[in-house]
């Protein structure tokens, strides 16, 4: 199963943004290593025809099923050549893909994916520097004004504004993951007025996520008995982790390996990895914790100021406005 489905309309987007860039490095005269290496796996993955390849662990004797397959279909992807998005062309991930729709809104594939093998010779290397950049904040501050977006005060990305319960002029939804017939996670930032308008999605982001995930940590100060439970907790993970390889591989390939053993502090997704940790002492665990403790306080510390210096201003769809009527 996988966690994240496209519409094609997305995975169109993403494509369009890729070709931005490479239209600009064409246009510059100037091409470098990883533009050049970014952009042809980008290119040939995109035009990579569906192929089959032999699952060598298939198992003849035994009914063809989702684990016992013969062959591999290798597809086309959308690999990003300038993030770290990758797309697999298939109806679980994209499910009104369509590969003839694609090749109609990007008809040139092949001709820029030939023009950009051409400069091979005149690939420069390193990245591309500063004074050669592209102005991409220009451009997204641009494309903002033209959609009549506006910046969300805690991921600062342009988002659509909506109207929301009465209320005018608010950042819509964003920052969720889609999966099969739900909808995960939301940014704290939606649904509050936008950063240029409004500072409190900053300050309630600070009062009821930062402040109460501080006193919980806080709170949880480590103890001997702190260490003590990790260290059982690692104990039972080895013994789970080599009851786990002396399974089969036909019967490992079907069962959950143990989970790696983390030492998880109050707001943490992911904690302190503790499977390699050959001396688990309250010394240790007190460093992460005191180092976790120190960043959310200089979160809400940065958080305060940028509430204390905020100003109203205009959105960029106002400040383009503004420019025209002056001009």
């Amino acid at each position: 199963m996988r966690d994240r489905i496209y519409t094609y309309s997305e995975l169109k987007e993403r494509i369009q943004k890729d070709y931005e860039t490479f239209n600009f490095i064409i246009e510059s005269k100037h091409i470098f290593n990883q533009e050049f290496i970014g952009f042809r796996k980008f290119f040939k993955n995109l035009l990579k025809k569906e192929s089959k390849k032999k699952n060598e662990w298939f198992n003849k004797d035994k009914p063809v099923t989702e684990n016992n397959f013969k062959f591999h279909v290798l597809r086309p992807y959308f690999e990003s050549a300038i993030t770290e998005y990758r797309i697999y062309f298939h109806k679980e991930v994209v499910p009104d893909l369509s590969m003839a729709q694609l090749y109609k809104d990007f008809p040139n594939l092949k001709a820029d994916y030939d023009l950009l093998l051409s400069l091979k010779d005149k690939v420069r290397s390193g990245k591309r520097p500063k004074d050669l950049e592209k102005d991409y904040e220009a451009e997204r501050l641009r494309k903002a004004a033209l959609e009549d977006k506006a910046t969300c005060g805690i991921c600062h990305g342009y988002w659509e504004l909506v109207d929301y319960h009465g209320e005018q002029n608010i950042i819509a939804d964003h920052g969720f993951n889609i999966a099969f017939g739900y909808r995960s996670g939301t940014c704290f930032g939606a649904r509050f007025k936008s950063w240029e308008k409004s500072p409190e999605s900053k300050i309630e982001y600070v009062k009821q996520i930062l402040k109460p995930t501080l006193k919980e940590v806080l709170d949880s100060k480590p103890s001997q008995g702190t260490v003590d439970a990790l260290i059982k907790m690692v104990e039972t993970y080895n013994v789970n982790l080599e009851g786990y390889y002396n399974l089969s591989f036909n019967v490992r390939r079907n069962t959950e390996a143990p989970k790696s053993p983390e030492y998880l502090l109050p707001g943490q997704q992911i904690g302190y990895s503790l499977s390699k940790i050959n001396n688990i002492n309250l010394s240790l665990i007190t460093e992460v914790w005191v180092e976790y403790k120190s960043r959310l306080e200089n979160e809400i510390a940065r958080f305060e100021k940028q509430i204390t210096e905020w100003v109203l201003k205009p959105t960029p769809k106002e400040r383009m406005n503004n420019e025209r009527n002056r001009a």
